[in-house]
């Protein structure tokens, strides 16, 4: 780490409910985040602060996004350092939310996610320069990749750049959400869409993240899945297909109860792919809420070195 910057570890802590992804906020837009005290050495240990839980995690792990440094105010150099962080967490402290209630365009499983984002991209491309020079041909072109315009498919993984483009535009964090909830700033605007790319990229390989699924579930549960990562449909038996030729799964001999019919297979990650994904990320160990003060609020739950320092964390910087 550069000497003098301020470095600011972020947590987006994402987890499946029922298939769809929910991200733990502090019930006021924010997430989980703080300055930097010590070195590299001291950012698990950062991290595991942000978070509690009511009930011990089996696995929490952490993978680093793209970092971004920029000018802070005084002239300070400020580092930013996000973290995806996923686990199945259950019912742990704090407020979560889907992740489709902040970036509802993301979702085109329903009208309303495609009618979004249809609109949006439509006031993009309406607010370009007339004139046809070779920069707003191109500029129009990216426009219409993103938002699957004129003809273009869909790309689920680019949604970052759909929410850097729609924080340029100024859209975020109010205008053009129709409805949907804010988050604080355009900062977890851009940590949120991070980590949502990050996890959607490999998707169409199947290799989702070990910790989010269950121990044991049926290919109808990983579609589900799958879909929810990706905010869009699949097909059933072309699903099926590429299970049976990724080579992550196994069965574990027994059937499912949980739906109606015929009895489900259950499946679970083969032990290789686990101990991959293990030693390709941060391990984390989440701290109980049950060690922790029941007078403190979520918001000294989820910063704890700002209540204890009264610091304030930089103002984010576009």
């Amino acid at each position: 780490m550069k000497e003098g910057a301020r470095i600011v570890i972020a947590a987006i802590p994402i987890s499946l409910r029922a298939g769809e992804p929910f991200v733990l906020t502090d019930g006021q837009g924010g997430l989980p985040h703080a300055l930097l005290a010590g070195g590299e050495e001291k950012i698990r240990e950062t991290l595991e602060s942000l978070l509690v839980t009511r009930r011990r995690v089996p696995v929490a792990c952490a993978d680093q996004l793209p970092v971004r440094v920029y000018e802070g105010a005084g002239g300070s150099r400020v580092v930013e350092l996000p973290y995806l962080v996923t686990a199945r967490t259950g019912d742990s402290d704090g407020e979560w939310t889907p992740c489709y209630e902040f970036l509802p365009w993301e979702d085109q499983r329903s009208s309303h996610g495609i009618t979004l984002r249809t609109m949006l991209g439509e006031r993009l491309l309406a607010g370009l320069t007339p004139a046809l020079t070779t920069d707003m041909v191109q500029v129009r072109r990216k426009l219409s990749v993103l938002f699957a315009l004129e003809g273009r498919p869909w790309r689920p993984d680019l949604v970052a750049e759909r929410c850097r483009a729609l924080i340029e535009a100024e859209f975020l964090p109010e205008e053009g959400s129709s409805g949907a909830a804010h988050l604080a700033d355009t900062r977890c605007y851009k940590w949120l869409a991070q980590a949502l790319g990050y996890l959607r990229k490999p998707l169409p390989s199947l290799n989702m993240p070990v910790e989010l699924m269950p121990e044991r579930f049926t290919i109808p549960q990983f579609q589900a899945s799958v879909e929810g990562v990706l905010g869009e449909a699949l097909d059933k038996q072309a699903f099926r297909r590429n299970v049976s030729h990724c080579g992550l799964l196994e069965e574990t001999g027994g059937v499912s109860d949980e739906i109606f019919g015929r009895p489900a297979r259950l499946f679970r990650f083969r032990l290789d792919i686990a101990v991959a994904r293990n030693a390709q990320s941060l391990s984390l160990a989440l701290p109980l809420a049950d060690a922790v003060s029941r007078s403190e609020t979520i918001e000294t739950l989820l910063f704890p070195s700002r209540a204890k320092k009264g610091s304030s964390l930089p103002p984010d910087e576009t």
